[in-house]
């Protein structure tokens, strides 16, 4: 599908203000809400390109949605399809996108078992800590997001210059255990989630990727601490309130990991663990 018609060059009369109305009316084909139409406002006088901003409307799961309601009504008319025949159903994400580093290994896993469209999809989507060192053309780990690293303005490694509850998916590929204070990027990759909106955060696996028992590791100097299934989700544990969250997914990813290598050879294949966390309303009673 081509990206329909656009001028990025484009200057309307009303600025920034105008411009993101015209994209809400021409991807979404409705009236901005305010809380969107603010942000997107404020990340073009911040800098960011407008380009970059199609591509979010572009990929985002609601302008998909008009976009197969579009097909399906059009079969039907043709008489190709019933209307009580299923939904078309089609993946946000394309089959041909090539992610770099880690989150390359299991793109398409991910694609075809429905995981990214479960917990990926959304209009802003974050890809924090994207611009690592296998990734020179700075590519980002999923279509469509925003890669946020050191060098994105207002991002100082610990806060994210999004609003509270602006965002649909923050997703983290091996970039937490690079972080000195994990609790504090926790609560604010919560923080600037919408309600019902994903954390979904990937870290290597100590038994996969360090093969050792204590820091320092093996093949990253970098790293902070080491983690095991259960010590990340202790993090959000304790970086997060009760019933403020549900986990959602926790599994340790060794697709085609090499089990013959040992602790003094580089890992083979995927070795890391990943973790979902769902932003939930809390309740009004505390526990007991």
């Amino acid at each position: 599908m081509s990206s329909p018609p656009i001028d990025c060059r484009a200057n309307l009369p009303e600025g920034f203000e105008g411009l993101v109305t015209s994209l809400y009316h021409q991807f979404l084909g409705r009236e901005p809400d305010h809380q969107g139409w603010a942000h997107y406002v404020a990340r073009l006088h911040a800098g960011m390109a407008l380009e970059d901003i199609i591509h979010v409307f572009f990929t985002s799961s609601e302008f998909l949605d008009r976009q197969r309601a579009s097909a399906r009504r059009l079969l039907i008319a043709e008489g190709a399809l019933h209307e009580g025949d299923a939904p078309i159903l089609a993946s946000a994400f394309p089959t041909d996108y090539s992610p770099p580093g880690e989150a390359g290994r299991s793109y398409q896993q991910r694609l075809r078992s429905g995981f990214l469209d479960r917990y990926c999809s959304g209009s802003l989507v974050l890809d924090v800590g994207y611009s690592g060192y296998d990734n020179p053309e700075n590519k980002t780990a999923l279509p469509g997001a925003i890669g946020v690293d050191l060098d994105y303005p207002g991002y100082d490694g610990r806060v994210l210059p999004f609003g509270d509850g602006t965002v649909d998916t923050v997703f983290s590929s091996h970039c937490l255990e690079h972080i000195l204070f994990d609790h504090q990027a926790i609560r604010d990759w919560y923080r600037v989630l919408k309600m019902g909106g994903f954390i979904v955060c990937m870290v290597p696996s100590q038994a996969l990727y360090e093969k050792r028992c204590f820091l320092p590791s093996r093949f990253n100097e970098d790293h902070k601490r080491m983690y095991t299934p259960s010590s990340l989700l202790r993090s959000f544990e304790e970086a997060l309130d009760v019933n403020s969250y549900r986990v959602r997914h926790l599994a340790e990813n060794d697709r085609g990991f090499n089990y013959r290598l040992g602790p003094d050879v580089h890992s083979d294949g995927a070795y890391e663990i990943e973790l979902v966390i769902e932003k939930i309303e809390q309740p009004d009673w505390k526990l007991a």
